[in-house]
């Protein structure tokens, strides 16, 4: 009889054992998932703010070309000769400045 209930009791230890190692495991599995999702999540965050960034970038470059053309521009004689007449009201020898009547 001693037996018998000896063997009751480690099935009882047993099954208890077995149910603790369950929930263990389920309880890192369902901390696994959540630790996915955020990490999905934020991965596509970054993504995101990556293309908007690479976006960015186009825009300075095309901005730096511009700046350059222009500062090539800058350095020639047509640009010195429209600088000279619009803001300083020069003019090459035999031409004639014709400013609008003012009413």
């Amino acid at each position: 009889m001693a037996g018998s209930r000896e063997k009751k009791r480690y099935r009882r230890q047993s099954k208890t054992v077995v149910m603790g190692i369950l929930l263990v495991t389920l309880l890192f599995c369902g901390i696994l998932f959540y630790k996915t999702k955020t990490l999905q999540a934020r991965d596509s965050r970054y993504a995101e703010k990556e293309s908007r960034l690479e976006g960015q970038i186009e825009e300075e470059k095309k901005t730096a070309e511009k700046l350059e053309e222009q500062e090539i521009y800058m350095q020639t004689k047509k640009y010195i000769e429209e600088i000279a007449k619009t803001k300083l009201g020069l003019v090459n020898p035999g031409e004639t400045l014709m400013k609008p009547k003012e009413e």
